[in-house]
């Protein structure tokens, strides 16, 4: 996790890390086989187990060489999901909090990325397996595409949401909010509440436009000089008045 305090205490990062993902182990886990899978029939885990787990966990897992994570989740992101080409149809329509998950943009960023970390090929150079090698190459790629969905998916239901979030009235969003991730749902609520108050301050007629500190400051400077150099003219003479009598 990180180390800096506002990605700490993210309670969107924290919700998709407590989202289910699969991984296989690569050794068993001594008397940990009941606590992982209630259907262990053994104290112990045997290796090349595939297990459900927290992502947070999975990640702890994959760094300390445990056990790798597969490279799809079942129900969120799977290879057979057609949840990639339901976004890029109709975007608005997709209900992923419900039919997904509610941390859909993050849990797939986040995933994808330990992909790419856990099979980074530079790192395997020294393999003489070409198998192995193939292997992690496709795995890598898989991480690298789902970022690089997730990224696209967000940006093209992100584009259509922040446009109608700046719709003021009693006019309804041409999509439902609850279909939204939370983080949508935020984004939205921000886009919506900025512009009501924009628009309350536009068409208040009893605020009044005032100049900054420093206009009104260069204002009382420059009158200043003018007093003092229409001073110093009537000094040296100035223009000539004619005086009454």
């Amino acid at each position: 996790m990180s180390n800096d305090a506002g990605d700490y205490y993210s309670i969107s990062k924290f919700l998709a890390e407590s989202e289910p993902v699969q991984f296989e182990t690569s050794r068993p886990f001594h008397n940990l086989g009941q606590e992982f899978d209630p259907k262990c029939p053994f104290d112990d885990l045997p290796d090349e187990k595939k297990i459900t787990i927290p992502f947070w966990l999975c990640k702890a897992l994959t760094l300390q060489g445990l056990g790798t994570p597969l490279k799809s989740v079942h129900g969120i992101f799977s290879e057979n999901t057609h949840v990639w080409s339901r976004i890029n149809a109709e975007p608005k329509i997709v209900n992923l909090s419900e039919e997904y998950s509610d941390s859909f943009f993050e849990l797939a960023s986040m995933y994808g990325k330990l992909l790419m970390e856990a099979f980074d090929p530079e790192e395997d150079d020294d393999d003489d397996d070409e198998s192995d090698s193939e292997d992690d190459h496709e795995e890598y790629e898989a991480g690298k595409e789902l970022v690089e969905k997730a990224r696209a998916a967000f940006k093209s239901r992100f584009s259509k949401m922040i446009v109608e979030s700046f719709t003021v009235g009693s006019k309804e969003p041409s999509f439902k909010e609850e279909y939204l991730t939370r983080m949508e749902r935020e984004l939205f609520r921000i886009g919506r509440e900025s512009c009501e108050a924009f628009t309350r301050w536009k068409y208040q007629t009893s605020e009044r436009m005032e100049a900054c500190l420093v206009v009104m400051q260069a204002k009382k400077r420059s009158q200043m000089k003018r007093k003092i150099d229409s001073g110093r003219n009537a000094a040296n003479g100035g223009a000539l008045r004619p005086r009454n009598f």
